[in-house]
């Protein structure tokens, strides 16, 4: 069974059963306590990535959805999927306008 959950663009996207991340952090069903948590969420299915869009309308990837993909695909490809058009929101220094 799957959980169905709907986006900030009104997208409806199905996901995975809570119970195959229970116990773990998950961008979807237990988020960590990261800088973006209170940004919207945005799927790339392009990417097949998790987004976290910023109050300046760029795309950060989740740093939850980085975490799995590092545990489940190494950290090569973790570090290829965190690339992004960034402003700093990411990492605390987002710009002013």
């Amino acid at each position: 069974m799957s959980d169905v959950i709907a986006l900030h663009n009104g997208a409806i996207l199905e996901v995975h059963d809570p119970a195959r991340c229970a116990g773990q952090t998950c961008c979807i069903h237990a988020p960590s306590n990261h800088l973006m948590l209170g940004f919207p969420q945005h799927w790339r299915s392009d990417r097949q990535l998790m987004e976290r869009i910023c109050p300046h309308g760029i795309g950060h990837p989740d740093p939850d959805d980085i975490a799995f993909k590092w545990r489940t695909r190494g950290d090569q490809f973790a570090r290829y999927e965190a690339i992004h058009g960034c402003d700093g929101c990411c990492t605390g220094g987002g710009t002013d306008g």
